[in-house]
């Protein structure tokens, strides 16, 4: 009981296809099975010196606290901008955002935990909110909120929930609207 040609054809075609198959499969798997993972980064004072860049080490109530490299004559503010910017508790009446940071310092950002979040309660810093969030503001649409964030960069904070009526087009009727919906 032999095979005839035709069966003999099918099982060198078959083991032909298994043979390609196994090859192609080894150089597909093959870099996956030994990809290394990469090596972490790693800056050591004497790398950044001289680079125009210092070392920071940012901690506590922040996004992503970590050893951040930041350019000279940074300010806390920069610094905590770079670990992700502070969580909703942070207690930020604790820490001088305008300090001028020095190389290999720490920044400890307090968290207070008992500080209530003013966007959980709906309401609106004037003095972070970015232009959609000045719109859900009563009486504030897209040139009201354009206003509002073009004064904030040239006067600085509103001091006073009242400052905003210092705003062109804020007057005491609309800010009556948005009192209590806005803090500092």
């Amino acid at each position: 009981m032999g095979l005839n040609l035709h069966d003999r054809r099918v099982q060198v075609i078959c083991l032909c296809i298994v043979i390609v198959l196994g090859v192609l499969s080894y150089y597909v798997l093959d870099p996956l099975l030994h990809a290394e993972d990469p090596e972490p980064l790693e800056i050591s004072a004497e790398d950044v010196k001289g680079s125009g860049k210092i070392l920071v080490y940012v901690v506590g109530a922040v996004k992503h606290p970590g050893v951040y490299e930041i350019p000279e004559g940074s300010h806390v503010y920069d610094a905590v901008k770079a670990a992700g910017d502070v969580l909703p508790y942070a207690a930020m009446n604790e820490i001088n955002m305008a300090e001028p940071v020095k190389e290999a310092m720490k920044i400890y950002v307090p968290l207070d935990p008992y500080q209530s979040d003013p966007a959980g309660q709906g309401l609106v810093n004037i003095n972070t909110a970015g232009e959609k969030e000045l719109e859900t503001l009563p009486g504030v649409g897209k040139t009201t909120a354009e206003k509002i964030l073009t004064y904030r960069e040239e006067h600085g904070r509103f001091e006073a929930k009242e400052d905003i009526m210092k705003v062109p087009s804020i007057g005491e009727s609309k800010f009556k609207k948005m009192a209590d919906k806005i803090t500092l």
